[in-house]
């Protein structure tokens, strides 16, 4: 990893060994790399994030015969000319929080201005695209943190080639969300603590996940400050743009507070969530007389149990480590996604990038994060329709489709399971808790692994 300042004051911009000028990004100066050569991983990065939305579409077109979804654009285009033409936007079918409208009122320009739809649909996917890029260059950054130069472009190339993710930058909404909570992660890393405070507050009103980075941020900060400290400072931030986004739009309509509910019980269970998975082992393979909603009970309190004991090693574990705040952010939106009875296909984009960055480090967690991949882009575009719908497989209990289903499923699950357990260690991370005295006294800074 490269050596850099750690006092978070702005490095004067001087030569280094050879004439070289060392890359500086928000007061932090590395000095294993010159800034012509992170200029250069910058541009090489934002080539392939383009190059590789052109290319998931090809395949998935001409090479699988598949389709591009725009169901879902097509619903934020009807919502978006309703909030334009004088009707309230957010119904019981549009329950998205309020900056969703940021991207479709700038989409919606262009289709005003040329009176055609398909300028939304690109000028949106154009903007989701853009989120991308930001989001893979959260990715190099915070890399360089993390890594060596090498490593953390790699990490970067790695998110871009990782395709069942690339596909919903184009087809959906949740590149933007994701693009703020990297953002607030790089904020963090870098000590720019209120920044993150603020970037994963305004997560939380693109779409809720951003906020559960939030109190681990909060503790990871704490190492510098003191809890009590970390707490007022992020209410002064997270209070007020809090109040300015939801009170408005609740007093208008008290419904949309269920926005922001993320347990929503008229959904019913979705066909491709581990509960449905795990119940249709249990109840229609092995005929046990197990209910879908014990099996959803025990998969939410063990999101609860689970969230908890991350919250736990993060207060306990001493030390300022920024690999170890990244791990147990992506363990905390893993938990919220597989154990909701919820789940859409493209929430792989809430993780990914977090997958890439951690990974970069070795061809065995590649191998395993591609493995995932894979299998996530057949469950969809490929699968769906054929295979199974929102709710329900579309083949009898037991038939062969049935089965295929099942199976794909579950192995998907594992292949994400695996991926996990390589890039985030829980030995490691066992053995540091195992490690903590009785008593510490102030725990110092830990730039890295």
């Amino acid at each position: 990893m490269g050596r850099r300042n750690t006092d978070g004051d702005e490095t004067p911009r001087k030569k280094g060994k050879k004439g070289i000028v060392p890359f500086t990004f928000l007061a932090n100066r590395f000095d294993d790399i010159d800034e012509t050569t992170a200029k250069r991983h910058i541009v090489y990065l934002i080539l392939a994030a383009i190059a590789a939305e052109f290319a998931v579409a090809f395949v998935t077109t001409a090479l699988f015969h598949s389709f591009i979804d725009l169901f879902d654009i097509g619903i934020y285009f009807e919502h978006a000319r309703m909030l334009v033409q004088g009707q309230f936007p957010f119904t019981p079918e549009f329950q998205y929080p309020v900056l969703i409208l940021v991207p479709l009122m700038i989409a919606l320009v262009p289709a005003y201005l040329f009176q055609s739809a398909m300028a939304f649909v690109t000028a949106f996917q154009c903007l989701m695209v853009l989120c991308n890029i930001i989001t893979i260059l959260c990715v190099y950054l915070i890399g360089l943190r993390l890594w060596n130069e090498r490593t953390a472009f790699h990490a970067g190339l790695i998110y871009a080639g990782a395709f069942s993710a690339a596909y919903f930058v184009i087809t959906k909404y949740d590149a933007f969300p994701a693009s703020l909570l990297m953002l607030a992660i790089l904020f963090t890393v870098y000590r720019h603590e209120v920044k993150g405070y603020a970037v994963s507050t305004l997560g939380f009103f693109t779409k809720v996940f951003p906020i559960v980075a939030l109190p681990f941020f909060l503790l990871y900060n704490a190492r510098k400050t003191s809890l009590r400290q970390e707490i007022i400072t992020a209410a002064k931030v997270v209070i007020p743009i809090s109040v300015v986004l939801f009170l408005p739009l609740f007093l208008i309509s008290p419904e949309t507070f269920r926005i922001y509910v993320p347990v929503r019980s008229e959904l019913g269970y979705y066909s491709n969530t581990l509960t449905f998975t795990i119940y249709s082992w249990i109840h229609d393979v092995f005929h046990a007389g197990v209910s879908i909603d014990s099996v959803s009970a025990v998969m939410y309190i063990g999101m609860g149990v689970g969230i908890l004991a991350l919250l736990y090693a993060a207060y306990a574990i001493p030390g300022r480590d920024p690999k170890l705040l990244i791990k147990l952010v992506l363990c905390a939106v893993v938990l919220v996604v597989v154990c909701a009875k919820v789940r859409s296909p493209q929430y792989i984009v809430w993780f990914t990038p977090l997958l890439c960055l951690l990974a970069a480090d070795d061809i065995l967690k590649i191998a395993a994060l591609f493995v995932y991949q894979g299998l996530a882009y057949l469950e969809f575009p490929l699968m769906f329709g054929a295979f199974y719908t929102a709710v329900t497989y579309t083949d009898p209990v037991l038939s062969s489709g049935w089965v295929i289903t099942l199976v794909v499923f579950t192995l998907e699950y594992l292949a994400l399971f695996v991926c996990l357990w390589l890039v985030v260690s829980p030995r490691e991370i066992c053995h540091k808790l195992r490690q903590i005295p009785k008593k510490t006294e102030t725990p110092q800074e830990i730039p890295g692994e």
